[in-house]
């Protein structure tokens, strides 16, 4: 009889978390309803971080001429290949005979084509880009400071962000960051000069932003779907960030592109009673009542009904927290500050491989979005099929990341986005259809790429520090993001040399993917010791019989 009271607490162990959301399901009426709240949220949210690429694009100019000018000055004219030179705020200078009569048409015939002179004033082909309203047609840096500016706030927002969602819980981020966001857009919308609007656009990246969204997702089924769900949630997000290229196109004028995109935002506000906190995040920090709560509305609104041993674990979690309620021992099980984490060489180690692999991934995904405006044809199609690019994309994630690893997927997946890049960049201009599907192919290997180093990020961390740890490394890989604005530059030297640049940078997280653990068939890990070992659980998992 002594064995049955040892047998019992094991076999209630066993019976984890994920043994109550397999039962639960991951497609229910709750799900799909938290797939669409959070698809809404992360569709603008996307086009918002990518705004700076419509709102600062580059806008075709030409010197004025006072003594050419019509009454009427436009910016087609019969000389106006003679107005810039090289792109360069020079023009070619006009002979000592020529007609100083404003009314009069100048010809070709007019120009010392081997002298210029500096332009005093600038004519755009349109006004519906910063550069063209704040003048930065001679300054081009200006032009791509935005997009750097941008970048380096959320080198700041992904560090707050994830240490506010461990502490206080995935969804004060889901909730707050969308506000911040929308609100400094709108106030970015009627910036009255240049600085007004880098400062807000520093803000809005510093205090918004984020990505307890896909935390919330990846926490929120069992092992077997996590990644298919994280998957359709971000289906749903590229399908909402390409549709900002149509709203681009059909409101070009960037101040009203600002309010249609950035408006929607403050309707995020409702998610307060429409959202529910993490299951994992609350049992992590010992709010059991809540937890239990919430499993037991998603089990009423998919219809489910609970198994008898399911219903015995949330019991038993119910009088644990109410035990420790009456002799007041409340407190969370483990509430690990950083600096501990980090004496763990293990997870400093992991840190330092995700956040190289951050970098290269990073820069790569977004300058190839960036420079989407740059490759041939309608420069707002590009960008939309570049974000509907990441559709397939997700499809194939889903099917092949869990039946054949993380590892061997990535680093395939970055060899291949290596070759298109570099052979996109050498197709000769006569075949632009070539170069475009190769970039196009290269964009969905590297969306593959860093979606699968996403997850794998977050399956190697802790539930009561993923968010910020992940959000260390997503930090340190910021620097490139804030680095790819500047590879439109790049074409300066040589064509097709940022696709150069993509393909070397590519090749760095095809290496270092495979330094990691591959956590495939592992349970997320609750505390630093369960993360620990994640090595020994996947070299045993390995040696397992099939």
């Amino acid at each position: 009889m002594s064995v049955s009271p040892h047998a019992a607490p094991v076999q209630e162990v066993q019976f984890n978390l994920d043994g109550i959301l397999s039962e639960l399901g991951s497609y229910g009426k709750y799900q799909l309803l938290l797939l669409l709240l959070l698809a809404f949220r992360d569709s603008f949210l996307n086009m918002c971080n990518f705004n700076y690429v419509f709102t600062a694009a580059e806008v075709p100019f030409r010197c004025r001429i006072p003594e050419c000018e019509s009454p009427v000055t436009t910016f087609n004219e019969s000389w106006s290949s003679l107005a810039v030179v090289n792109s360069t705020c020079f023009r070619a200078a006009l002979y000592s005979s020529a007609s100083t009569n404003a009314t009069s048409t100048c010809v070709p015939e007019m120009f010392r084509a081997n002298s210029t002179v500096p332009c005093d004033e600038v004519v755009y082909e349109d006004y519906n880009s910063i550069v063209a309203e704040f003048d930065l047609g001679c300054q081009p840096w200006k032009r791509t400071l935005i997009g750097t500016v941008h970048n380096l706030g959320l080198l700041f927002s992904f560090v707050v962000s994830g240490i506010i969602s461990d502490r206080y819980g995935r969804k004060v981020i889901i909730v707050g960051t969308p506000l911040m966001v929308g609100i400094a857009g709108l106030l970015k919308s009627i910036a009255f000069n240049y600085w007004t609007l880098l400062v807000l656009e520093f803000l809005e990246t510093a205090l918004g932003y984020g990505n307890a969204s896909m935390v919330l997702s990846l926490e929120s089924v069992s092992q077997n779907n996590r990644v298919a769900f994280s998957c359709i949630a971000d289906i749903l997000s590229s399908l909402g960030g390409a549709f900002f290229g149509l709203i681009a196109w059909k409101i070009p004028y960037w101040r009203h592109m600002m309010r249609a995109i950035y408006a929607p935002l403050l309707i995020v506000v409702f998610y307060i009673f429409l959202v529910d906190e993490g299951v994992r995040w609350l049992l992590a920090n010992n709010r059991k009542h809540e937890a239990v709560r919430v499993l037991n509305k998603v089990a009423k609104i998919n219809n489910i009904t609970l198994s008898n041993k399911a219903k015995e674990m949330l019991l038993m979690i119910t009088e644990e927290q109410n035990k420790a309620e009456e002799t007041g021992k409340t407190q969370f099980q483990e509430t690990p500050n950083i600096c501990s984490i980090l004496r763990s060489k293990k997870i400093l180690l992991r840190i330092s491989i995700i956040a190289a692999c951050f970098f290269c991934c990073m820069f790569v995904n977004s300058g190839t979005i960036i420079n989407s405006t740059n490759i041939s044809g309608n420069k707002y199609l590009n960008f939309s099929i570049l974000m509907l690019v990441d559709v397939p994309t997700r499809i194939v994630t889903a099917l092949t990341l869990t039946r054949f690893g993380r590892k061997t997927p990535i680093c395939v997946a970055y060899c291949l986005c290596a070759v298109f890049f570099m052979t996109s960049a050498f197709v000769p201009k006569t075949i632009w259809w070539a170069s475009v599907m190769f970039y196009m192919a290269g964009k969905m290997c590297s969306s593959y790429g860093i979606f699968s180093i996403n997850v794998v990020a977050m399956e190697v961390f802790p539930t009561t520090s993923r968010n910020s740890l992940t959000n260390i490394a997503n930090t340190v890989g910021r620097i490139g993001s804030v680095l790819a604005p500047q590879t439109p530059l790049l074409e300066q030297f040589m064509p097709g040399l940022p696709s150069i640049v993509f393909a070397v940078a590519a090749l760095g997280p095809a290496a270092l993917s495979l330094c990691l653990p591959d956590t495939s068939r592992t349970a997320l890990p609750e505390k630093i010791a369960d993360a620990e070992k994640i090595d020994d659980q996947v070299a045993k998992d390995n040696t397992a019989p099939a």
